[in-house]
């Protein structure tokens, strides 16, 4: 094989047998490789830092369906991301309580993207014993003070991964007495 100008002058300045540019050396190959690993572990290490609980709070309660052993209700919600990234909610369950008294409870898929320290409200369906309402709401009507209520459950992210929530706060009166009217009419 003739050797061009080029090879030559490699040749001279070099001396020994050519060799290429570039990671055909083991010992770069494997720093690369390495690095490459290192920085994608770091990468991952960043998707799973822990979620935040989402706090999430009651909007509206408006009667569904009322019978004389069921009641279902649809229930705004409220539900702000405290995370610096979206929250992909897949799933959630509910649990609504008056007073210290389960009312409703309901899950069920929804599949919300809810942004980077956003918020989004909802609407949700929730069933109960229509029993425990009628024996709970006597005194919640008489009382002039707000009532007491707390929702709780969970949140599915991406599909897989439950993050527990609750909320307490109080609800009026006469959003109480909008709600239970079809189940007064019944009595």
């Amino acid at each position: 094989m003739p050797l061009t100008r080029r090879a030559l002058t490699l040749f001279v300045r070099h001396p020994g047998p050519p060799r290429s540019i570039g990671l055909s050396r083991p010992r770069s190959l494997t720093r690369c490789l390495l690095a490459v690993t290192l920085l994608t572990l770091l990468g991952c290490a960043g998707l799973t830092q822990p979620w935040l609980e989402p706090e999430v709070s009651l909007t509206s309660l408006r009667p569904r369906q009322i019978t004389l052993e069921e009641q279902s209700f649809l229930i705004g919600l409220r539900i702000r991301n405290p995370n610096d990234r979206t929250l992909p909610i897949k799933a959630m369950t509910y649990a609504l309580s008056l007073e210290g008294t389960q009312i409703a409870a309901g899950g069920g898929t929804l599949d919300r993207q809810i942004p980077a320290f956003g918020e989004e409200e909802v609407e949700v369906s929730v069933t109960g014993s229509a029993s425990t309402l009628a024996a709970l709401l006597p005194r919640l009507l008489l009382q002039a003070q707000p009532a007491q209520y707390r929702i709780a459950g969970t949140v599915t992210v991406a599909g897989v991964v439950p993050i527990p929530y609750h909320y307490s706060g109080e609800i009026d009166p006469d959003t109480l007495l909008r709600a239970a009217s079809p189940l007064l009419r019944t009595r």
